[in-house]
């Protein structure tokens, strides 16, 4: 996981699978980063991510809740078209906004 601040956005990058081990691995380091910057833009950023399971899912849906909390918005960008079947499963589209609208038109439709 890497992240970056540019602006007005906090970035989060993943890599890999987003199962319990990896969650265990920087859960704390995200929590930490979107606490210390409450920035009104974080992104999650899917681009190298092969697999997500329920942990992972969990793991999205709480940091929704959290940017929430101080009324910023979470995005989801770079989904690849596996990860994008489990969002729509998930129904993660019907809270969160993809950064590029066709993306979401595209799974919704």
């Amino acid at each position: 996981m890497k992240w970056i601040h540019q602006k007005d956005s906090l970035i989060f990058s993943f890599e890999g699978d987003l199962d319990n081990l990896a969650i265990l691995n920087f859960k704390n380091d995200v929590i930490r980063e979107i606490d210390k910057w409450k920035a009104p833009c974080v992104k999650l950023d899917f681009r190298e991510v092969t697999f997500i399971d329920s942990t992972g899912i969990g793991f999205i849906l709480a940091r929704y809740n959290q940017v929430q909390e101080y009324g910023g918005e979470l995005s989801l960008r770079n989904i690849s078209p596996s990860i994008r079947r489990l969002f729509a499963l998930s129904g993660i589209f019907q809270i969160m906004k993809v950064e590029n609208e066709k993306e979401r038109k595209e799974v919704q439709g």
